[in-house]
């Protein structure tokens, strides 16, 4: 493409997209690959941040420790998709909690759009978190080990989330998307923990006895909290940096959380977020067993 005509298609894409202070929100746009998770605008990286990108990714997948036979073994993935700083100072923070709560030590990798300066973490891109995905799934044992997802983003009302670098990737990772990653690589045994708006949009493609689904807001709603300048969004700081630091179990720790966002919601007189779970037995029992061993 042209540098003016992809100029114009990203600057029709960020006006398209732009969210009310405060909410995780983003307006819903016409998607030109029909439900396919990849991206609408993406501009290659100077080669030489190009190459240390996919290094870094090479380099981070290649340091993820294989499973461990009759024993039960955790990966983490977060990912921040926006590259507002916010993001990514919330994945940091709850990758490191959720680490040393669910015992992933050298089994976790964090994604990140970016948005603090230099890039210390691969690029969350849909080819890289495709990758990820494809290659955890190669450690793992699929019906013995549990895969914990996180991902942290603004939200569409159509249910995506969303994933922006300024001036040279705009994307969307969609539900339906998401649920099919998981199936195409045989990850099994899962918790998916999404804080974006409108995120209760990733249960109903999710669910089942073998899949935690917990979402910072209801498919109709809105999360708050995101402005740049914050350290987590509503969602992170009440269940991860409240909740867990405060030694509750994870599903524990969700019900907390709601009662934290609400009474927050409540003195501000926002519309209520709503957060969602959906419990699947099986991956419950996993998830609090790794909760036991870890300490």
């Amino acid at each position: 493409m042209q540098p003016r005509f992809v100029a114009a298609i990203l600057t029709a894409a960020l006006l398209t997209m732009a969210a009310p202070v405060g909410a995780q929100q983003q307006q819903s746009a016409p998607d030109p690959l029909l439900g396919q998770f990849g991206a609408i605008v993406e501009v290659a990286p100077p080669p030489p941040e190009a190459a240390r990108l996919a290094n870094l990714l090479s380099t981070s997948l290649a340091a993820l420790q294989p499973q461990r036979r009759r024993r039960q073994d955790v990966y983490l993935v977060v990912a921040s998709l926006w590259d507002d700083p916010v993001f990514e100072r919330e994945a940091v923070q709850a990758e490191a909690i959720l680490r040393e709560h669910l015992g992933a030590e050298g089994r976790s990798i964090i994604l990140s759009a970016g948005g603090q300066g230099q890039r210390q973490y691969p690029a969350a891109t849909p080819t890289n978190i495709s990758a990820t995905l494809g290659h955890v799934a190669t450690l793992m044992d699929p019906s013995e080990d549990l895969f914990v997802l996180f991902i942290t983003s603004h939200g569409t009302s159509d249910g995506a989330a969303s994933l922006q670098e300024r001036q040279r990737l705009i994307a969307s990772l969609r539900p339906i998307s998401l649920s099919a990653m998981l199936s195409q690589a045989n990850i099994q045994n899962r918790v998916v923990i999404i804080s974006a708006c409108f995120s209760g949009a990733f249960i109903p493609p999710l669910q089942n006895a073998n899949t935690v689904v917990l979402t910072a807001a209801a498919a109709d709603r809105t999360s708050f909290g995101c402005e740049p300048q914050r350290d987590w969004t509503y969602f992170g700081d009440a269940y991860f940096n409240r909740a867990l630091r405060g030694g509750a179990s994870m599903l524990e720790g969700f019900e907390r959380a709601k009662v934290q966002i609400s009474t927050w919601e409540t003195e501000q007189r926002l519309t209520p977020s709503n957060p969602q779970s959906a419990i699947g037995a099986n991956a419950a029992a996993m998830l609090q067993r790794a909760e036991r061993e870890a300490h």
